[in-house]
């Protein structure tokens, strides 16, 4: 975001904000708080990459942007706690741009949000009493903000100045875009690279900003757009002009908030697809490698059976000379029983008499036919599961949306407890504590909300779809172990159990919450637990 687009939203939130009272303030994603507005709506600030700025949204319109299968972590968990102990209720005083950056405050009551745009990289900070609290983002802290620098305005800059900072910053080495952001931060990356690739000149570009307006470049009308339209970096850009060969479908949305709007929702749902289905194409080529490499040792296998028809052939010679071996024979010359004019060498137990070595070579070869008709049979589950594993791949290349993405049903003899029939699959843990895993959307609201106590432990896998798994523990004797074993199930049961190891959400079910939807929840807190992913089929007990 710009500092054009910046003063836009701005210059619209202002006159709704200052004077309000801060409502409830949560975390929105990795790197996003969110406020609730007295006056209705949602105050998105966010420090994340390529969507740092200040969005102002409706309910509806946040709630899929939020992360609700997630609690924050880190830096941003921090900020969201001291958050709400400073800035709820407190009344809006301030909210403006520094001059010569892309850094914006909010001051409400004794605290300060301050928000960079720019920098080594975005970040939200909460300020108190002048001192920093705590962070949102990856970047260094926010504040101290800069000092207001009117002279660094893209309006105000001297031209002359603006070209020799540019040539001095490329002698250091920076790059074009990053030398031009150097001489005048408030153009931001966007405006920048017109300049740096001599789409515009700096007189042409002031000229635009002067008539600056809300404008979305897009493939087209995000709402009609597939996910993957929207995915890959540029393919969504919010400017405050129309450039030269925008490259995409020109809107104009009638407010700077509308706009600001519509580009958040459109990068996050471009975004999420992308890492979606980096998700899947990662999932299905490590189960192709796992699976080709097994189908080439159950093949090998396989060709290093004894020939079952050979040691027939074998043990019916034997049969048809009677008696006993010669002392201490290990070897004996018989006639073929098939073809009279050869002899078969044939080792045998000298202390047996041939009758009975004869059973020993048809009990084996009875064992080799049961050890063939076993591989025959992993071979064959094995070449179906690459199949899928394939089928999976080529559907994440050509899917054009997130729920195009979804995770092939596993073959039936894999899918765990009571597969054929209704209800959450059952087991015991080694102590004896039972462990519930939805099937699916509708079940995992069930079990989390319906079945499961306050103090029984949820789990889920962290960053992809999986089962909820709820661990019973009514009397609160759940140990360590059994929680992990109950961690190992919800891995198994998710989209990325072919992971060698992944982080589980564990927590007390009473710290979380329904988010809307079925199946969708928002954590409060929880503690991570890495774990191997281990179906449980034939390792905990059936309930």
């Amino acid at each position: 975001m710009d500092a054009a687009t910046l003063d836009g939203v701005l210059g619209e939130l202002r006159p709704r904000l200052v004077g309000q009272h801060l409502g409830r303030i949560r975390a929105g994603s990795a790197h996003a708080l969110v406020v609730e507005l007295s006056r209705g709506g949602r105050l998105w600030c966010d420090a994340a990459r390529d969507v740092a700025g200040l969005y102002l949204l409706t309910r509806d319109e946040a709630r899929p942007l939020s992360a609700e299968d997630e609690a924050p972590a880190g830096r941003t968990r921090q900020a969201l706690l001291l958050a709400r102990k400073h800035l709820e209720g407190a009344r809006v005083a301030r909210l403006e741009r520094i001059a010569g950056s892309r850094t914006m405050t909010l001051e409400a009551g004794p605290a300060t949000l301050a928000l960079r745009l720019g920098g080594a990289s975005p970040a939200l900070t909460l300020a108190v009493g002048g001192a920093a609290l705590a962070t949102a983002g990856d970047g260094p802290p926010a504040w101290p903000p800069p000092e207001p620098d009117p002279e660094r305005e893209w309006d105000s800059i001297d031209p002359r100045r603006f070209a020799a900072e540019v040539e001095e910053a490329r002698a250091r080495g920076w790059s074009d875009v990053r030398a031009h952001v150097s001489a005048c931060p408030p153009l931001g990356p966007a405006l920048a690279r017109l300049l740096a690739t001599g789409a515009l000149s700096f007189d042409e570009l002031r000229a635009l900003l002067a008539g600056a307006r809300p404008t979305l470049v897009a493939p087209g009308v995000p709402e009609q757009c597939d996910d993957a339209d929207l995915a890959g970096r540029g393919a969504v850009r919010l400017l405050p002009f129309v450039p030269p060969d925008p490259g995409g479908a020109v809107l104009h949305p009638p407010s700077w908030t509308a706009a600001a709007a519509m580009y958040l929702s459109a990068f996050t749902r471009g975004q999420r697809f992308t890492q979606a289905q980096r998700r899947t194409l990662d999932d299905a080529r490590r189960r192709m490698q796992r699976l080709q490499q097994l189908h080439a040792r159950l093949l090998h296998d396989r060709s290093g059976l004894p020939s079952p028809a050979e040691l027939r052939r074998q043990a019916e010679a034997l049969l048809a000379m009677g008696g006993t071996a010669p002392p201490a024979a290990d070897h004996v010359d018989v006639p073929d029983p098939y073809d009279p004019e050869r002899r078969l060498r044939i080792a045998v137990d000298a202390r047996l008499t041939l009758p009975v070595n004869a059973d020993r070579f048809f009990d084996k070869a009875r064992r080799i036919d049961r050890a063939a008709r076993h591989v025959d049979q992993r071979l064959g589950a094995t070449r179906a599961d690459l199949e899928r594993a394939r089928a999976q791949e080529a559907a994440a290349l050509f899917a054009r949306n997130a729920a195009d993405l979804a995770a092939p049903e596993p073959r039936p003899e894999a899918r765990g407890v009571g597969a054929a029939g209704g209800g959450p699959r059952r087991y015991l843990t080694s102590r004896g504590l039972e462990v519930l895993a939805g099937r699916g959307a509708r079940e995992n609201q069930r079990i989390t909300f319906d079945v499961a106590g306050p103090e029984d432990w949820w789990l889920h896998a962290r960053d992809v779809p999986g089962a909820h798994v709820v661990l019973r523990d009514p009397e609160g004797r759940a140990s360590e172990q059994d929680v992990r074993e109950a961690a190992e199930v919800a891995a198994f049961f998710s989209t990325a159990r072919g992971d060698a190891q992944m982080d589980v959400h564990a927590t007390r079910r009473k710290h979380v919450r329904p988010a809307g939807g079925a199946g969708r929840v928002r954590v409060l807190h929880s503690e991570t637990v890495r774990v191997q992913p281990r179906d449980p089929e034939g390792r905990l007990r059936k309930r």
